[in-house]
C-alpha cells in the first residue's frame, strides 16, 4: 500500500494554484470541472459540480484541490487546525533547497510559521535521519510541513 493522494476543499482555486504549483512547483496533472450521480454519491451532496485540480510531486503522489461551484465551502475554526486537533494537521513535502524555497516563499507572501530547524539532533527517543524542517500555510489554513534530507 502506498499514498495516492490527499484531497483539500479549498475556497479559491486560482489563489491554491499559486500556492502549490507556482510556490511550491507542484505539476498540474488534470484541471477538471466534475458533476453527475457518481460524483453525488462519492461526496454524499446531491447536485454536486466541483473544479478538480490534481497536483503531483516528482514521486508521483498528488494534492488533489477541491473548488467547490455548486456550494459554499465552511471555514474551520483556526483551534480545528491546531496539532491538538483530531483529524489531518499537517500535509508534509520533502524538499532540496529548503532555504532557496523558504526565501522564495517569503517573496511570493506566503507566511511561515517556523524558522527552518533541526528535527532529531537532540532527541534520545528518536531514531531517524536528522531533518531540516518549516512549517508554511495554504490559503485555507492548511499547515504545510516542508522537510529537508
Amino acid at each position: 500500500m502506498r499514498l495516492n493522494h490527499v484531497a483539500i476543499a479549498v475556497k479559491d482555486v486560482e489563489r491554491s494554484l499559486a500556492f502549490y504549483r507556482d510556490a511550491l512547483g507542484l505539476a498540474v496533472i488534470e484541471d477538471a470541472v466534475i458533476s453527475g450521480p457518481d460524483l453525488d454519491s462519492a461526496v454524499m451532496e446531491k447536485g454536486a459540480r466541483l473544479r478538480m485540480v490534481m497536483l503531483a510531486d516528482e514521486a508521483g503522489t498528488m494534492i488533489e484541490l477541491l473548488g467547490w461551484q455548486s456550494r459554499q465551502v465552511r471555514e474551520r475554526p483556526p483551534e480545528d487546525l491546531k496539532f491538538t486537533s483530531t483529524g489531518l494537521v499537517e500535509v508534509c513535502l520533502m524538499v532540496s533547497g529548503l532555504k532557496k524555497l523558504e526565501e522564495d516563499l517569503k517573496r511570493k507572501g506566503f507566511k511561515l510559521r517556523t524558522p527552518i530547524w533541526n528535527f532529531g539532533n537532540c532527541m534520545s527517543s528518536y531514531d531517524g535521519p536528522e531533518v531540516k524542517v518549516t512549517h508554511v500555510v495554504d490559503p485555507d489554513g492548511v499547515q504545510v510541513e516542508l522537510i529537508q534530507v
